[in-house]
């Protein structure tokens, strides 16, 4: 039986307190220069006004005559970038970061206060999709 009050306890505090106010953002953006086609996507999680977890994935689309390179492509963007991931697939070159560096994300500093209305309305204005 007292198990059953501690139980009961702990779910009341849980939903009253709840686990923090947390909202994710899905934003797209494509662009191409010169032959080079990119599709970025980006995944975020603001929660209690922070920029909490985050996931940015860019796939490069090069001319048919290039894909031969690709490996080599991708091998110079993982040198030059250490902090990406870089792959070849389905013809692409993707490249995925879960960080940035400098404590920041896209000109945003990671402990800088920022809602999910104000990071959606600054990815907007940088030409991203959002919902």
């Amino acid at each position: 039986m007292k198990k059953k009050y501690i139980l009961i306890l702990f779910c009341m505090v849980f939903l009253l307190t709840g686990c923090g106010n947390s909202e994710s953002l899905v934003c797209t953006s494509t662009s191409e220069s010169e032959d080079i086609t990119s599709y970025s996507t980006l995944n975020v999680v603001v929660k209690d006004k922070k920029i909490y977890d985050m996931k940015f994935t860019v796939d490069m689309e090069f001319p048919e005559e290039n894909t031969s390179q690709l490996r080599t492509i991708a091998s110079n963007i993982q040198a030059s970038k250490p902090y990406m991931d870089v792959y070849v697939v389905d013809g692409k070159v993707r490249m995925i970061t879960t960080g940035d560096r400098d404590d920041s994300f896209l000109g945003i500093k990671i402990d800088q206060e920022i809602t999910y209305g104000e990071l959606k309305e600054v990815l907007e204005l940088q030409g991203y999709n959002c919902k």
